[in-house]
């Protein structure tokens, strides 16, 4: 019969280094087998049938001899022999050993044996046979030793954490092994792994928050993780819309002495799309007075603040952080600095924007005794619009993760300072999107000078001089630079393409690569998007004539517009605007309504797709309030669209825009009820489609559903002024009613029932209104 036993791979190799070693190797494979031995035997004398008797252990070993193994398997990361047969078990009520209840089959094990392994081993056994019975079992054999002091080891880790995790579910278990974990504490010293940590998010997943809390309370003063594991459990659940998790996370904080997590929640929330959790873990913070440091980690949400809601008052150290950017700021921090600068870097005679030597702008970056907050503003103030590529390898040094260098790229981009067009800045800033930390920092150290990246028959020459020498670490760097080379390539050269393809007027090949862009994920530039708004958008007209030229210049614009909003491209909501006014005039009604829903049901499906961050055009976004030579504006998903500088309302929410579409809709519905010849049904689709004269009022009820706010009076206002034109006639001077229209109530139900409301009042006082309207209409008002 195969005898258990745990080898982990440092006793292995431990066994062969010493004579001390090998014996204490010895002695817990006597322990194992002492132990099976009294389980097997147990079992033989209780059963009938089972005739084996079980190997006897040797009495003794020789020195550095092993006794013959099963074979071996992994369990858990541990070297594990073949758990007992089906002779051996275990009582998953009594959680002791069957036979006759006794504590006999523990007289193998002193009582003072506390080894990890050893315990480790006989857990992993009777898990594997009898579940979670089996684990509790041998809880109840480990709970009665009194001298447990390990807790760190790997073996420790991996006991304390098995049984944790099959009594989570049962509330007494649960508290029997907090007990036991406090009485370890206070006699030994010795704090139970991860207690707090895997008691309280186990609770938060299954959605137990009340019992969550409870442990929380229980656990935190003896147990307490430690700020940044408190920190990582918070971060772990918190990016949710669910009220009752957010109500338990912040009570969690609330109860906690860990502070200084304002930059570690409010960003993670803010560019997941959660700014409504945002205000309230903000509110939670001020009033335990947690604010930001002066650093730029929650800048982005505290603009968002300051731009859409302004009247929130922040607070002195909120206000800090959003004025990190203007110069303003830096001149108050050290007048004596700035002096530094100007007498370095300064020479009045040259232009504003000059580009500075890099290698004297490298050593600014790299001198240890000036902040890189402010070495980067300082160059900023000084007009500096581009560094060199030694310059960015200067400030990436000076952060340890691909995550920081990418802060600093951002926040360079923040005060319109680029990293140019080389090939060393176009690799690092792709390792760093890439979250390539190790290839960074051999990036950011290798002996190879930026320059030469530029070169790519120098680079070759290098690549293959290191592996003929074995030099495996640069040979590996620049095989992994090559791909982020090509697709530098590939991006640059897709968007020249576009380029000549618009001024070609080859519209529908730019059309197809924008296409192909979208699909190979290749990045259409800032500069591309402006030249093709300076080349197809802008000269648009705003009250077109009606002509084909005109009607195939908006079908193009229609075109870009869309591929680019796919894109989430930041557009000026004008141009949006330009087409739908353009489609109104050329009596494309039916375009104009796919057209308008289509943007709605575009930027909801972005919205709900991928939550976070989406662009704003500068122009659409309300003013900041305070300098700030940013170009991006972003909006968090979950911005209400109910709120007026809401991006689609910036499209839609235009009262002449609402008279237009209602008079465009009355148009395109009329043509049939005003020939004598037609017959015009009372309830013509009321519902928006075919030719019903309430058309345009059907479709701004639709927008009104998806969000777009539905300006009763001016739709009423101008629903009477087509009515008026239509029902009322000049003969001798006085309006008659035309003849051949539909009577005045049907129509007056017609528009009440597009709306959704009562949109018109009753016939008398509709006609008053109407005679009202035409006399204003006489007199040209």
């Amino acid at each position: 019969m195969p005898r258990p036993a745990a080898i982990t791979s440092r006793t292995r190799r431990n066994s062969t280094n010493s004579p001390s070693v090998t014996e204490k190797f010895t002695q817990k494979l006597r322990y194992l087998e002492t132990l099976v031995t009294l389980v097997n035997a147990r079992d033989f004398s209780s059963t009938t049938t089972n005739t084996d008797s079980p190997p006897k252990p040797s009495d003794s070993l020789p020195f550095g001899s092993r006794p013959a193994l099963p074979q071996l398997r992994t369990i858990r990361g541990h070297l594990i022999q073949r758990e007992p047969d089906s002779g051996t078990n275990i009582d998953p009520e009594g959680g002791i050993w069957l036979s006759d209840k006794s504590d006999a089959e523990l007289g193998g094990i002193p009582e003072n044996e506390d080894d990890p392994s050893l315990w480790l081993s006989v857990l992993v056994a009777a898990k594997q046979k009898q579940g979670r019975g089996g684990v509790l079992a041998v809880w109840e054999a480990v709970k009665r030793r009194k001298s447990w002091r390990d807790v760190t080891s790997e073996e420790a880790k991996s006991l304390w954490g098995i049984i944790l995790e099959n009594v989570l579910h049962d509330e007494d278990r649960l508290k029997d092994v907090v007990l036991f974990a406090e009485r370890l504490l206070h006699a030994n010293s010795a704090q139970w792994p991860l207690l707090y940590l895997t008691t309280v998010s186990y609770c938060l997943r299954k959605g137990q928050y009340r019992r969550a809390l409870q442990w929380h309370m229980r656990l935190m003063p003896n147990f307490d993780p430690g700020q940044e594991a408190f920190c990582a459990l918070l971060r772990e659940f918190v990016a949710t819309s669910d009220p009752d998790m957010q109500q338990i996370l912040q009570a969690l904080y609330l109860t906690a002495i860990h502070r200084g997590l304002y930059n570690e929640i409010i960003p993670l929330l803010y560019e997941s799309g959660l700014s409504q959790e945002c205000a309230g873990w903000r509110h939670a913070f001020i009033h335990h007075d947690d604010l930001p440091p002066p650093n730029i980690e929650s800048q982005p949400y505290l603009r968002f603040l300051a731009r859409y809601y302004p009247t929130i008052t922040l607070e002195l150290e909120e206000q800090i952080v959003i004025g990190l950017n203007s110069k303003a700021y830096w001149d108050a921090q050290d007048d004596s600095l700035w002096e530094v600068i100007h007498d370095t870097h300064g020479d009045e005679s040259e232009p504003p924007g000059r580009q500075q030597s890099d290698k004297l702008g490298a050593r600014w970056f790299a001198s240890s005794w000036v902040p890189l907050d402010f070495a980067i503003h300082a160059v900023h103030a000084l007009g500096v619009h581009h560094i060199g590529p030694l310059s960015l390898q200067s400030i990436a040094l000076r952060e340890p993760t691909a995550k920081g260098v990418l802060a600093r790229i951002e926040q360079l981009r923040a005060v319109n300072i680029g990293i140019g067009h080389s090939a060393y800045a176009w690799v690092l800033k792709r390792f760093a999107e890439n979250n390539e930390d190790e290839l960074l920092a051999e990036l950011l150290r290798t002996d190879i000078h930026p320059d030469v990246f530029d070169d790519p028959a120098m680079l070759a020459s290098i690549r293959d001089k290191a592996f003929d020498e074995g030099d495996w670490k640069t040979h590996r760097l620049l095989l992994s630079v090559q791909p982020a080379m090509v697709e530098d390539s590939v991006d640059s050269t897709s968007n020249i393409l576009l380029h000549h393809l618009v001024d070609e007027g080859r519209f529908k090949q730019g059309l197809a690569l924008l296409d192909e862009m979208r699909t190979m994920d290749i990045g259409v530039h800032a500069s591309t998007i402006q030249h093709i708004c300076a080349s197809l958008l802008d000269p648009l007209p705003w009250n077109p004539k009606t002509t084909t030229l005109n009607q195939e210049a908006f079908s193009t614009a229609i075109a870009f517009l869309t591929r680019l909003t796919l894109l989430q491209k930041p557009l000026h909501s004008r141009y949006w605007q330009k087409v739908l006014f353009g489609l109104g005039k050329f009596g494309r009604f039916d375009v104009l309504e796919d057209i308008s829903l289509g943007i709605l049901d575009t930027h909801r499906h972005l919205c709900n797709s991928n939550a976070g961050l989406l662009p704003v055009h500068p122009l659409d976004a309300p003013p900041l309030g305070v300098e700030s030579s940013a170009k991006d504006v972003f909006v968090p998903t979950d911005l209400p669209i109910s709120h007026e500088q809401h991006p689609m309302r910036r499209i839609f929410d235009n009262p002449a825009l609402h008279a237009a579409i209602v008079r465009w809709g009355f148009k395109a519905g009329g043509l049939r009820c005003l020939d004598p010849a037609g017959d015009f049904p009372a309830d013509t689709e009321a519902a928006g489609g075919g030719s019903s004269l309430a058309r345009g009022v059907r479709l701004l009820a639709v927008l009104n559903d998806r969000g777009i706010p539905f300006r009763t009076s001016v739709v009423q206002e101008e629903v009477v002024k087509c009515l008026a034109r239509a029902y009322l006639a000049q003969t001798n001077g006085a309006p008659r009613v035309h003849a051949g229209l539909p009577p005045l109530n049907s129509i007056r139900e017609l528009f009440n029932k597009a709306a959704g409301r009562r949109l018109l009042p009753d016939v008398a006082e509709l006609q008053d209104l109407m005679m009202e309207a035409r006399g204003k209409q006489r007199r040209g008002q």
